[in-house]
């Protein structure tokens, strides 16, 4: 009898442990079914519900699950639920989560940086040559990305960025304007090497303030305007702050589409290239509604009571052309002056 028992509860521990060893998503597994197997995945964002880079992975979701033939069972997670950014992408590296749609440190490879570089697009339409599959940016993402660990499956592009000012900014439309009054115009940038020397080289004062705190110093006059934000951000948040946006569009505010290397390199290579067609297809998607996004987000300035201070072809591209002489050599510390050739060569 007590080896009956014995048994009995050996044949217990071993189905709790075979049940314990089934599908997860973070480990890449899938669980098996009576035709098929299924794998979980689970992709992190910083994005709540109402954005739109949301919805991009609702619509990731529902493709890769339906043209996978249900063999995809994919679960989206908002609003940092997994983490901050800086441990999502350190999990990425892991394998610990498989997807997600964020910001990119740089601290884990300063070359990716080159994502920051000022001008790097001139408008909405040449975006998919600088970011699309085929791009300079593209290749070389994957290279860095694949050091660390990391499938890059595309760029998303937010919008593009400008200046929203709480009080008028003298000479800014003139590049070459190196008054008092410009240089004391101060406006807030990202703790980031390059938002502050291109403000500063742009002929603005710059200045870091936590973001958290940027609302109240523009309130109480302890910065004249911001730079970090695409017209969408500058409508949403500071409306009520800010009563001049100029539309510089010096920088695309773009995140990355990833997922973890062990993760992809553990599907079948059919669900592999569903996965990176489908991402992106988004991406590439995004770089249209960008240009809607921020064209509503300015119509919505506009009849608030902001300003627009619209700047001329001329304008808009002198400032660039100062941009690229005088900023673009100073970044070549973070990104490498190799990379940056290469960047200037694929985007001229």
């Amino acid at each position: 009898m007590k080896k009956l028992i014995c048994m009995m509860l050996a044949a217990a521990l071993s189905m709790t442990m075979l049940a314990g060893c089934g599908g997860s998503g973070s480990q890449g597994g899938g669980k098996s079914g009576e035709e098929k197997e299924v794998y979980t995945l689970r992709i992190a964002t910083h994005y709540n519900q109402e954005h739109l880079g949301y919805a991009s992975l609702t619509r990731i979701k529902e493709e890769l699950e339906s043209k996978s033939d249900g063999r995809l069972d994919v679960t989206l997670y908002p609003s940092s639920q997994l983490g901050d950014y800086t441990l999502t992408f350190q999990e990425l590296s892991e394998g610990t989560v498989d997807m997600a749609l964020i910001p990119i440190p740089s601290e884990y490879d300063s070359r990716l940086e080159m994502n920051f570089i000022p001008y790097l697009v001139n408008d909405y339409a040449s975006m998919a040559d600088a970011f699309g599959p085929d791009s300079y940016f593209c290749n070389k993402y994957t290279e860095i990305m694949s050091d660390l660990d990391i499938k890059w499956l595309g760029t998303y592009a937010e919008g593009m960025i400008g200046m929203g000012f709480a009080s008028y900014p003298e000479g800014y439309n003139d590049v070459n304007d190196t008054s008092t009054a410009k240089a004391n115009t101060l406006v807030r940038a990202p703790a980031i090497e390059v938002y502050n020397l291109v403000t500063q080289d742009m002929g603005y004062g710059a200045t870091t303030i936590p973001y958290s705190d940027l609302y109240t110093a523009m309130q109480t006059g302890v910065c004249n305007g911001w730079i970090g934000g695409t017209p969408q951000l500058n409508y949403s948040d500071f409306r009520d702050v800010i009563k001049y946006y100029v539309p510089y569009n010096v920088f695309v505010e773009n995140i990355g589409y990833m997922m973890s290397q062990k993760i992809y390199d553990e599907l079948p290579a059919d669900l592999q290239e569903l996965i990176t067609q489908t991402f992106m297809n988004e991406a590439l998607n995004s770089y249209e509604t960008a240009e809607s996004a921020d064209g509503d987000a300015i119509q919505k300035m506009k009849d608030y009571g902001i300003e627009i201070l619209e700047l001329t072809d001329e304008e808009l591209t002198a400032y660039r052309n100062h941009v690229v002489e005088v900023t673009w050599p100073k970044l070549t510390g973070n990104i490498g002056e190799d990379i940056l050739n290469e960047l200037i060569a694929a985007n001229s």
